[in-house]
C-alpha cells in the first residue's frame, strides 16, 4: 500500500479513533461532565490519570498528521498539518501551562480556516460541495464562539466537540476524495 492510500484510509478512520479514544479517556475520568468541563480538564496536572487524555491527544494528533500530510500532497490542505502540530502541543502542555490555550485556539482556527479555504478551492474546481464546506467551517467557528461567549454551558467540552465534529467529518470527506484519486 502506498503512502497516499494509507493517508486516505487514516482520514476515514479518524472519527472512529477519536470516539474510541475519547470513550477510553472518559471511562478513566468518571467525574468528567460534557457540560461542566473542558476536554483538557482530563489532562490537568491535578488529575492523577492525566496521561490518558494527554497521551491520547498526542497519539491522535500524530496519526491525524499523516492524514493531513497526505491531503497536503494532493492539494487538499494548506495548513491542516500545522493545525495537527498545535493539537499535539495541547497534549504536551496541560491546561495549567501558558502554551496550552494558544495551542488549542490555533488548532481550531487553523483547521477550520483550512477547511474554508480548501472548500472554496474545491468549489472553484467544480466540486459543488466545496462551497458548503466553506460555509460549514465558518458557521462552526461562529457557533463555537457563541457557545463560549454566551456561556451556554459551564465548560468548554461541547464547543470543542462541535469543532471536532466538523474537522473529523472533513477528514472523512477528503479521505473519500483521495480514494477516488482526486487531486487539486
Amino acid at each position: 500500500m502506498n503512502l497516499q492510500r494509507l493517508a486516505s484510509y487514516i482520514s476515514l478512520s479518524l472519527p472512529v479513533i477519536f470516539i474510541l479514544g475519547l470513550a477510553l479517556v472518559i471511562h478513566a475520568n468518571p467525574w468528567f461532565s460534557f457540560t461542566g468541563n473542558a476536554l483538557s480538564d482530563m489532562g490537568s496536572i491535578r488529575n492523577p490519570v492525566n496521561y490518558y487524555f494527554n497521551g491520547f491527544l498526542m497519539a491522535f494528533a500524530a496519526i491525524a498528521f499523516i492524514a493531513a500530510a497526505g491531503a497536503f500532497r494532493n492539494g487538499l490542505s494548506y495548513i491542516m498539518p500545522l493545525a495537527m502540530v498545535f493539537l499535539f502541543l495541547v497534549g504536551v502542555f496541560p491546561e495549567e501551562y501558558a502554551p496550552h490555550a494558544p495551542a488549542a485556539v490555533l488548532f481550531y482556527v487553523l483547521a477550520l480556516a483550512d477547511i474554508a479555504i480548501i472548500g472554496l478551492k474545491l468549489g472553484r474546481n467544480g466540486i459543488s460541495a466545496g462551497h458548503a464546506w466553506s460555509v460549514l467551517a465558518v458557521l462552526t467557528f461562529a457557533l463555537m464562539l457563541y457557545l463560549v461567549k454566551a456561556r451556554v454551558f459551564k465548560g468548554l467540552a461541547i464547543p470543542e466537540l462541535v469543532g471536532a465534529a466538523t474537522i473529523l467529518a472533513w477528514f472523512v470527506y477528503i479521505g473519500l476524495l483521495q480514494l477516488r484519486g482526486f487531486k487539486l
